[in-house]
This record gives structure tokens, C-alpha cells and sequence, in this order.
């Protein structure tokens, strides 16, 4: 989906210029007094501050990026605003395009492009990213970072940290996030990295939060330590175990034993009646699996029991037949869409990625007209989506991650409990936490009682911010300085004095029990002497790796003297000096290593074996210095192991990216290498667009486990296709096995999960329901989703200058079937 642009339109002439008289105007849109926090935040944008503000959900911070939206304009600036989430985006776009009109406002999602030069531009991260990198911030004066939180993402949060990083320093940010323990630290890091930022942390919820623990049948509990010593005594009582047995089984318990009673889940009838009892309704109700809220939802209908009165019913039935209308392609016949629409007229809703964007959507509204008054969800209903409730339900406080089930951390919590308590109508908001097992209950206490977790970076280098960096300083001393303005090195730079501190105290503490009193000199010098003699040592063993490194490239490309040139230039590169430069670093250290007193010292070798004699001191100086050297060049060895897999597949020369490199550059994909290297391998060419299109759906990301009996039965008929998919599968396992040898641990996924459908959708197909059935098997939203997804990837590929004319237009006209009927009517939703 793409229109076209518009300029910026004069409708800030009627906006006061001056500080206070625009905070005043800001002010008198709304018929509500602004919080301290939010006049602090909106005082220091107005005087040209960024600031990042940490408050709860629900607190009120979309008010100050509302403000920072005003002043851009009022000041005939552009201001980029970013989100983590599609769907979040999407709503934001709505929300402003209402507030401002649709010639005032754009949105970059990537598979979306409406309006990109308007004055306010709504993007995801990633494409924030590749402008800040590629130096066009486009006249951006301000950015506001929604969701920032989410820097500590596991797979998302290095984008944030890059936007930071290569943001202009004229840009006033503007950074909003959940309630965390480490602001400041996070500020004190931007402040470094990009310009100083002021911190406003506000932990207060403005409407109060009382947390209860819901045993399976239903009673209450405060959370508190008390009542989970209650919950199991009541509990074992009732199984007539002793106190002595009972003390045991919890001790068992405490120390990682089996678990003493079975999990229980609450029924969510009983849940609901305690909620309808309490009038603590609308509720979220959270359940950490799409089954899970797909059978509570068909277990609530089944007992034939509305939550809406029936003339109330009939305005729901009225919002379904608006929705259809608006969005004719939903097939209400499917298993699911059937569940949902059901649930609705009975007051009820489902909400999690695999269903309908339009039925989410349809949801959320009735649920803010009070027309849903439980909606079953998964805990993405939580992040961002203005979905106010008098009450949450945590269905239980484990959850299932890549490595297995695991406890719900603080944060988690927060998130989803930030739902309950809509501002101006509840004077208290509830949580409740239902328990599967009665010593489920300490858990529960621990999660209300703890305190956020912090932030930790998630920095990471791929092989897009490798060849972005690249492209953007050349030189490897300004690529590293460039890494090492990361969070994570910032983080690490705090380990690293805390480590030190801890060293040298225990350093003299020991040594003085072990009586190593030095006559010449303290401990410490001797100790630095060593790690000076090591880091040699180390110097010494990365000229030989280097080369061993220029001997394996030599045997691979032949001898020619202007192939030498090359080569060692692109070496130097990779290893940041030239073989001759490391000699002669080797030689400096070596010489500055022989003028230490130490060097010639005759006490040295004896108070070395006391050194080696002391087990305990020589255990804890060794694991410090590896703790220590890992701190201060992970990230440095990271980009280095990235780097030398391009360099591998001839993508960097001289220090300079091949047009395979440059493409990966480009790419906003989580396996960008593998998509490069195969855009370059004449695998796509010749393909007719379905075919085309249905090979790269192989690159989308990993999806959730589908019946793969629907690849098997098309890949009967289409003997060619498989052939090509085989080719794939060979050189996705070759970059895997590159990426072994050189130890970058990325992962290389490549899948057919998705290939029937979108070679039949891309074929013409017009039976969306027979299409999702026969050819996916899955959720209608997650099809929708990979095909939007894969329309950005084709949009990227297309719009690159490095591929061949013909391959853009194919991929042009496979766009043009990928994107129409309920594909195209879910885009901005």
C-alpha cells in the first residue's frame, strides 16, 4: 500500500510560537488539569529539552508526545514518531490523522507508505534506524520514542540503541517508557551518547491498584506473605497433612523439589462471577497461549451465560454489520471468526495475533463503548493498545518462552496490570492473580512485592549494522568508537570499575591472610604487570591468527601480486591494522612492558609462585581478567566475527561493501545475509511472480509450528518449485556453516510454512477461507501478517538499485497480487 506525498501544509499559523503562551493554548484543549510530571515534561520541551519520561501505564505520557506534536508544529517543524509494534503504529496514525487531518500526517511501516514528507511522520524503529544511518533525518527536528522500554527487547533492542546513537544531535528527542528501575542510568547514557536529556520518573498510578490473589475457587487473598501461608495450610489441612509435613513439602519446595500439590487452573466462570459479584467490569482477562483464551472463551459460551443485556446485544450486532461492510472481505464462516462473533453479541471478546486485525480492531472498540465486558487476550493486548479496564485477571504467573516455561518477571506484570483502573471513572482499579496451585501464592506475593526489573542491553552486531557501519565511517578506529557509544558498553564500562573496586579489595585482603607482603612493591603492580605480560601474550596470538587468516585467503584466491594488494588491504580492514601495523603495536607494548619496575625485578619470580602457590587468589584474578577482557571487546569482537563472514563471501573488499554487501545494508530483515546472497544468486530470476513470491515467503521469520503436510501435498505438483526450494535449503545451510566457522551464533532460518498460500494467493485465488484452510492451516491474522511482512521484503528488493531491471518487475507485479483484498483492507489496522 502506497500514496503519495503531500508538503507541509500552514496549519500551524494559528499556533502561538512562544513557550508559555503554546504550553497555555496546549492546556486549554483539554477540560482536564494536567498532572506535575506531565507540566514538567511539557515545560522542558517547550524550553528545546529532550526528555525521557518513566511512567505507568495509563499514567498519562502520550499527553507529552501530544505536546511535542503541538510545539513541531506550531514551530512549521517535522517530528518522527516511533513505535515497536505495527498495529500500535497503525493505531497511532488513526488517532493523529483524526486530531490533525490526513494532509498533516504519514506513516513508513515498511509494507505501508502514506504521505512520507508530512510534518508528522509515524515509523517503525527499523526504518528510523536506516535514515539516521544513511544521514537523512529529512528535516526531523524532533522524535519521539514510544514504548522505549523496549530497548531491553531481546531480538528488537538494538534498533533503539542505533537511532540513539546516529541521531543528529539537533534532533530533541523525546522518549517515553514503562516503569523501570534504571532511568537515570539510561538517561546519563543518552546524555553521553546523543545530547543531555532530562529524566522524570514518575512510579505513581493515577488511579490506585489493589492486587489480590484468587485461589480455584474463587476467595481473595491480599498479597501479602501472610496470605500465601494461608493459602497452603488451608490447602494441606484439607488433604489432612500434618504441619510437620506440610513445613517439609515447602522447604522441598523452596529448594527447586517437585512441586507438592497439582496445578489447578481457576475456571474462568468462577472468575467472572467474582468480578460480576465485586461490579469490577470491564475486565482483561490474560491467558499466556491463543488456545488457552480460544477454549475460555468456547467454555463461557458453552454455558450459555451473556454478560450483555439484549437491546445492548443489538447495538453490538449493529457495530458487526458496520465492520462488515467496511471491511467486505471477512469471512465470518471460519471456525474462529464464528467463536469471536459469537462472543461479541454475548459480551465477550478474544484478542490475540492470530485473529483478524478488523475483528481485534472491532473489539477494541466495543470494549471502549462498553459493549465487551471480558475480553480474553494474550499479553500483546497490554503493550501500547488504549484498551482501559475496572479490572485484569493474570491467568497464571508462568508463561512459555524459546527455552521452556518460566515465571512472569515484575515488569510483565506491571504491564498487564497497568489495564485495570480507567482514569476519572474508577477510584481503584483490581488485579487479580489466579493461582493453578496454593504454593503458587508466594509467587504471586514476590511478583506484587518486587521491584522492575532494569534495562539491560540487548546490543547486538548483525550483518545490516555491520554493513551500515561500514558505509557510514570506513575507518575501523570510527567504527569501533561508534560501537562503543552502545548502552551495552556503556553498562559494561560500570561493570568494569565495579569489578576492579571489587579486585583490589579482594587482592588485599588476601594477600594479607596469606602473608605475601611485597618489599619492593604492592601486589597491585605485580598484578598489573601480569595482565600487561598477558594482554602481550594476547596481541602476540592475534598476529598469528592474522596470518593464518592472510595464508587460508591466499590458497583460496591465487598469487597475483595485485590480488596480494587486495587482499591484505581487506584483511586490514577486518583486523583494523595490516599485519606490518600489528607487528609494530606488538613491539610498542613489548617495549612499554619491559620499563615497568617489575620487569627486571629480582623479587618477581618468587612473589610470581606465591601468586601461582595461593589457589584462591590466582582462581579469582583469573576469572576477573577473563570477565574483564570479554566486558571491554565483546562488542568489538562481535562486529569482527560479522565482518569476516562478509569478507568470507567476498562482500567486503578494501574496505569497501560489494553491491551484495550494500544490499544487505539496506535490508530491514532478520536474515538479511541469506536474502542478499540469494538475490545475487540467480535462484529468483526467470520466475514467473507467484513462484518468485513464494520463495522469498521462505525467508520470513520462524512462525509458530504448523501442520507441514500442506508444503508436502504442493510441492506433488510443482517438481520445480521443490528444486528451487532444495537450492534454497543449499545455500541457507552453507551461510550457516559459515557462520559456524566463524563463530557468529545468528540464526539462519528458512521454512515453507507459508509458501502453498502465497504461491496460490499470488496465482489469483479469491477464496480466502479455502486458501487459509487447504493451504496454511494456521491462523487467518498470522497468514496476514506474513504476507504483509512479505510484501515489505519484496518492497525492499524492489526498490534497490543494485538488482536487475527484470527482477524488479516481477517483484513489482507480485506486490500487486500480495496486496489487494483482505491482505490490502488489514494494512492500516
Amino acid at each position: 500500500m502506497e500514496k503519495g506525498e503531500s508538503s507541509i501544509e500552514p496549519v500551524s499559523a494559528a499556533l502561538p510560537r512562544d513557550a508559555q503562551a503554546l504550553i497555555d493554548s496546549f492546556r486549554d484543549r483539554y477540560l482536564f488539569s494536567f498532572d506535575p510530571f506531565q507540566e514538567e515534561a511539557i515545560r522542558l520541551i517547550a524550553e528545546g529539552n529532550s526528555v525521557i519520561v518513566s511512567a505507568p501505564t495509563g499514567a498519562g505520557k502520550t499527553l507529552i508526545a501530544e505536546f511535542a506534536i503541538y510545539r513541531a508544529l506550531a514551530h512549521q517543524d517535522r517530528i518522527g514518531y516511533t513505535t515497536p509494534l505495527k498495529a500500535l503504529s497503525n493505531q497511532k496514525y488513526a488517532d493523529f490523522t483524526r486530531q490533525w487531518g490526513e494532509g498533516m500526517v504519514g506513516i513508513l511501516t515498511g509494507d505501508v507508505k502514506v504521505n512520507p514528507r508530512a510534518p508528522l511522520v509515524v515509523m517503525t524503529t527499523e526504518i528510523l534506524r536506516n535514515k539516521f544511518y544513511s544521514g537523512q533525518s529529512e528535516g526531523l527536528a524532533y522524535v519521539v520514542l514510544d514504548e522505549c522500554h523496549y530497548m531491553g527487547n531481546e531480538g528488537r533492542g538494538t534498533v533503539w540503541e542505533e537511532i540513539i546513537i546516529n541521531c543528529p544531535p539537533e534532533v530533541q528527542l523525546v522518549a517515553l517508557s514503562a516503569t523501570v528501575s534504571n532511568i537515570n542510568e539510561i538517561a546519563e547514557w543518552i546524555s553521553q551518547t546523543h545530547r543531555p536529556i532530562r529524566a522524570i520518573h514518575h512510579p505513581e498510578r493515577p488511579v490506585p491498584l489493589q492486587y489480590l490473589l484468587c485461589d480455584k475457587d474463587g476467595q481473595l487473598w491480599p498479597a501479602e506473605p501472610a496470605s500465601a501461608q494461608r493459602i497452603l495450610r488451608r490447602q494441606s489441612t484439607a488433604r489432612g497433612s500434618s504441619d510437620e509435613r506440610i513445613a517439609r513439602l515447602w522447604e522441598r519446595r523452596r529448594h527447586g523439589g517437585h512441586r507438592p500439590f497439582r496445578r489447578s487452573p481457576l475456571d474462568v466462570s468462577v472468575a467472572i462471577k467474582v468480578l460480576q459479584a465485586r461490579r469490577w467490569l470491564p475486565a482483561i482477562y490474560f491467558i499466556f497461549s491463543r488456545n488457552g483464551c480460544e477454549r475460555a472463551l468456547s467454555r463461557f459460551l458453552d454455558r450459555g451465560e451473556p454478560l450483555l443485556d439484549p437491546d445492548r446485544s443489538e447495538e453490538v450486532e449493529e457495530a458487526i454489520r458496520r465492520t462488515r461492510l467496511d471491511y467486505p472481505s471477512i469471512v465470518p464462516e471460519s471456525d474462529l471468526n464464528r467463536l469471536i462473533l459469537d462472543g461479541l453479541c454475548r459480551g465477550i471478546g478474544l484478542h490475540h495475533a492470530g485473529v483478524l486485525p478488523a475483528l481485534k480492531r472491532l473489539t477494541e472498540v466495543l470494549f471502549e463503548r462498553g459493549l465487551v465486558q471480558v475480553v480474553f487476550a494474550t499479553e500483546t493486548m497490554s503493550l501500547g493498545i488504549h484498551m482501559p479496564a475496572k479490572s485484569v485477571v493474570i491467568g497464571g504467573l508462568r508463561k512459555r518462552s524459546d527455552l521452556g516455561f518460566r515465571g512472569l518477571t515484575v515488569g510483565e506484570l506491571t504491564q498487564m496490570a497497568g489495564r485495570a483502573g480507567r482514569r476519572g471513572i474508577d477510584p481503584e482499579g483490581a488485579c487479580l492473580l489466579a493461582l493453578e496451585s496454593p504454593e503458587a501464592a508466594e509467587d504471586g506475593v514476590r511478583l506484587v512485592q518486587g521491584a522492575p526489573e532494569p534495562i539491560e542491553s540487548r546490543f547486538r552486531i548483525g550483518y545490516s549494522s555491520a554493513a551500515l557501519l561500514i558505509e557510514a565511517h570506513r575507518e575501523p578506529e570510527a567504527i569501533r568508537k561508534t560501537i562503543e557509544k552502545s548502552f551495552g558498553q556503556f553498562q559494561n564500562r560500570r561493570k568494569i570499575e565495579t569489578i576492579r573496586m571489587e579486585q583490589e579489595r579482594l587482592i588485599r585482603r588476601m594477600a594479607e591472610a596469606e602473608g605475601m607482603a611485597s618489599p619492593c612493591c604492592d601486589l597491585a603492580t605485580l598484578i598489573e604487570y601480569r595482565d600487561r605480560r598477558a594482554a602481550v601474550e594476547q596481541e602476540r596470538e592475534r598476529l598469528r591468527n592474522l596470518r593464518v587468516a592472510t595464508a587460508r585467503a591466499h590458497r583460496g584466491r591465487g598469487r597475483s601480486r595485485s590480488s596480494d594488494t587486495r587482499l591484505n588491504s581487506s584483511l586490514a580492514f577486518f583486523w583494523g591494522e595490516s599485519t606490518e601495523e600489528r607487528r609494530a603495536k606488538l613491539d610498542a607494548m613489548t617495549l612499554s612492558l619491559s620499563q615497568m619496575p617489575c620487569h627486571r625485578c629480582p623479587e618477581r619470580a618468587m612473589r610470581e609462585r606465591q601468586l601461582k602457590q595461593s589457589k584462591r587468589l590466582g582462581q579469582v584474578l583469573e576469572s576477573h581478567r577473563k570477565t574483564l577482557q570479554h566486558l571491554q571487546d565483546s562488542y568489538w569482537e562481535q562486529f569482527l566475527q560479522v565482518v569476516a563472514v562478509l569478507q568470507h563471501f567476498g562482500y567486503l573488499e578494501d574496505g569497501r561493501l560489494s553491491p551484495e554487501g550494500r544490499l544487505i545494508a539496506s535490508l530491514r530483515h532478520d536474515n538479511e545475509l541469506l536474502v542478499a546472497r540469494v538475490a545475487f544468486s540467480g535462484l529468483l530470476q526467470g520466475l514467473p511472480r507467484e513462484e518468485l513470491a513464494a520463495l522469498l515467503s521462505c525467508f520470513l521469520e520462524e512462525p509458530r509450528p504448523t501442520e507441514g503436510l500442506v508444503a508436502k501435498r504442493f510441492f506433488r505438483d510443482q517438481a520445480h518449485l521443490r528444486r528451487r526450494v532444495k537450492m534454497l535449503e543449499e545455500v541457507s545451510q552453507e551461510v550457516d556453516k559459515v557462520q559456524r566457522l566463524y563463530q557468529v551464533p545468528r540464526p539462519v532460518f528458512m521454512h515453507t510454512t507459508y509458501l502453498a498460500a502465497t504461491h496460490r494467493w499470488v496465482s489469483g485465488e479469491d477464496d480466502w477461507l479455502a486458501l487459509v484452510e487447504q493451504s496454511f492451516g494456521g491462523h487467518e491474522g498470522d497468514l496476514i501478517r506474513a504476507f504483509r511482512r512479505l510484501i515489505d521484503l519484496c518492497r525492499q528488493l524492489e526498490e534497490s538499485p543494485l538488482l536487475p531491471a527484470e527482477l524488479q518487475q516481477t517483484l513489482s507485479r507480485a506486490i500487486e497480487m500480495l496486496d489487494r483484498g483482505i491482505v490490502l483492507e488489514s494494512a492500516l489496522i
